[in-house]
């Protein structure tokens, strides 16, 4: 499957007629991520779109707040609700999953601006940030990362936790590359992700904090559960951030998980790792609960 993937995505071209080839593929793909019987109750509300997953909470209750991934051009809660409702089962609340704008229609920053307005909705519905975990796989780690940087420049408070599968730390893929002579990623090749992604940055300074969300790693963020495959080149990214948050005295806990792939955690139906990574899940967000009491 994975190498479908990987053949699927380098064939792909950077325009408008290849995302909508993109997303009509990922669409069929979702079928490894089955969300049958998933709970679920679409949001359009004050400009954000998304879906309840798992249960509609009261205010004020504990809550994930969900960012899918897919190099910023495809994908929708949609596709990812099964995964979506196994991590909301394992932190021990309902998930807010986020409908973002995609590129290439909508370029930078657009999905940065969704991911903001749908904190700020959540804030408003009564979910104090101390009860919000923010979590999102690979371009999706990306946002919830600018989301929270882009919180403390604003002067807004952290959400309790971030819990990140394989997330996107160097969009430009410069670090993926560094780690392809080490391994062959089943998944995709730098290039494919450096071309897809790059419909999302059009234009944009690389330079944007919201962009190179590593520059802002450090205790000012809430603390961070990383996960990634040994087998994947976003290994180097998952490295990067951890040095970066640990050296400027944040809290980051790295789990690279040997033999696996990219956001293997959507294999929870076949893959026993996934089971042991979203119980892990389970243990750190009830570990920083705790010590929030």
């Amino acid at each position: 499957m994975y190498v479908t993937i990987r053949q699927f995505g380098a064939v792909l071209s950077p325009t408008r007629l290849g995302a909508r080839v993109g997303r009509l593929g990922m669409q069929v793909l979702r079928l490894v991520m089955p969300s049958w019987g998933v709970f679920h109750v679409r949001v359009r509300e004050s400009g954000v779109e998304g879906e309840w997953v798992g249960a509609v909470p009261e205010p004020g209750t504990r809550v994930v707040y969900y960012l899918h991934g897919s190099a910023y051009f495809s994908c929708s809660p949609g596709t990812h609700r099964g995964l979506i409702d196994r991590v909301g089962q394992a932190c021990g609340r309902p998930v807010f999953a986020l409908r973002y704008r995609l590129a290439p229609e909508h370029p930078f920053p657009a999905a940065h601006d969704d991911a903001l307005a749908g904190y700020r909705w959540l804030l408003g519905r009564g979910h104090r940030p101390e009860d919000i975990v923010v979590a999102g796989d690979s371009a999706g780690g990306h946002l919830a990362l600018g989301l929270a940087g882009e919180l403390v420049r604003r002067g807004l408070p952290q959400p309790a936790a971030l819990v990140l599968f394989s997330p996107v730390v160097d969009p430009t893929m410069t670090l993926a590359a560094t780690r392809e002579p080490a391994v062959r990623d089943p998944y995709a090749k730098a290039a494919t992700g450096r071309r897809l992604i790059g419909m999302y940055l059009a234009d944009a300074d690389p330079a944007d904090p919201r962009l190179d969300v590593a520059s802002g790693a450090g205790p000012a963020l809430a603390p961070m559960l990383v996960h990634v495959g040994g087998r994947e080149v976003l290994q180097a990214d998952a490295e990067h951030l951890a040095a970066a948050s640990l050296a400027a005295g944040g809290r980051c806990e790295l789990r690279v998980w040997p033999g696996q792939v990219h956001v293997f955690q959507a294999g929870y139906l076949a893959v026993p790792e996934a089971v042991d990574a979203l119980a892990q899940v389970t243990r750190f967000v009830d570990e920083v609960d705790a010590q929030r009491v």
